[in-house]
């Protein structure tokens, strides 16, 4: 009895062995990122329920591991607040979070109701970041053009959505801003 329970044990273990060196034959999975061209996005963040975001973007890519939206190419975005659009947008690449924040590497707007023309940049491996629960960049680099404003150069940018709150600067930053005005010297 001992004799034939030591020879099964061997066929079990012989076979435990001989099923471990089988090739995997699990199928691989793909890629779970959703690829949109022509695409037209619409953000309605929950922290900013008043707001509509529109972008349109020769491609998408959704990443629903990541719960991140890859927009690229993004030439027609803006943001809508009770039907009335308060900036336009642009930018090569934007990633829209789970928190529907944004994140950039550059972006481009323009304040409609004040004409200015805003470039915001990442530096030194910062991104630029539009959050959603504070309504506001957070930006490494701004230059700011338009009537009223001139030609305005800021670093370690907060800005409010609506351009009227904002704090710049910190130890070793620098702002510039030219104005012109309309007085004739007496």
């Amino acid at each position: 009895m001992t004799r034939a329970a030591l020879i099964a044990l061997a066929v079990v273990v012989a076979g435990l062995v001989a099923l471990s060196l089988l090739p995997d034959r699990r199928p691989d999975l793909p890629d779970a990122t959703i690829v949109l061209g022509d695409a037209r996005v619409l953000l309605l963040p929950t922290a900013d329920p008043e707001a509509v975001w529109t972008f349109a973007a020769p491609e998408a890519r959704f990443d629903p591991d990541a719960e991140s939206t890859e927009l690229l190419g993004v030439e027609d975005g803006a943001r809508t607040v009770n039907g009335v659009v308060d900036f336009t947008l642009r930018a090569e690449r934007l990633v829209i979070d789970r928190r529907d924040d944004l994140v950039t590497e550059r972006l481009e707007a323009h304040l409609v109701a004040d004409g200015w023309d805003v470039l915001m940049e990442g530096r030194t491996g910062r991104n630029v970041l539009v959050r959603q629960d504070q309504g506001r960049f957070e930006v490494p680099h701004v230059e700011i053009s338009g009537d009223g404003i001139g030609d305005s150069v800021y670093q370690d940018m907060r800005i409010s959505f609506d351009f009227t709150d904002f704090s710049a600067g910190g130890p070793g930053t620098v702002g510039t801003s030219a104005f012109v005005t309309d007085v004739a010297p007496r």
